[in-house]
């Protein structure tokens, strides 16, 4: 019986090993899905957004105090 006990024990041990393992991958996923959200910008607090029509980032405050001239500009280059 010590035998068989084992093998379940090192079974379970190695599903627990997964389990844990699987969760910090999640927890890594997640945090980096959330850092690219723009849901704040380091340690500034502010909110960031991708800017339209080009491939970066701008801050979201600032957009929304003048989304037409954001455009203006933006078709001025």
């Amino acid at each position: 019986m010590g035998g068989s006990e084992s093998k379940d024990g090192e079974r379970s041990g190695a599903t627990m090993a997964a389990r844990a393992i699987a969760g910090l991958v999640i927890c890594a996923v997640g945090a980096g899905v959330a850092s690219l959200t723009g849901n704040s910008s380091g340690s500034s607090g502010r909110k960031t957004m991708k800017a339209p029509g080009r491939d970066t980032r701008i801050f979201r405050d600032e957009f929304a105090k003048n989304p037409s001239g954001y455009f203006r500009d933006l078709r001025k280059k």
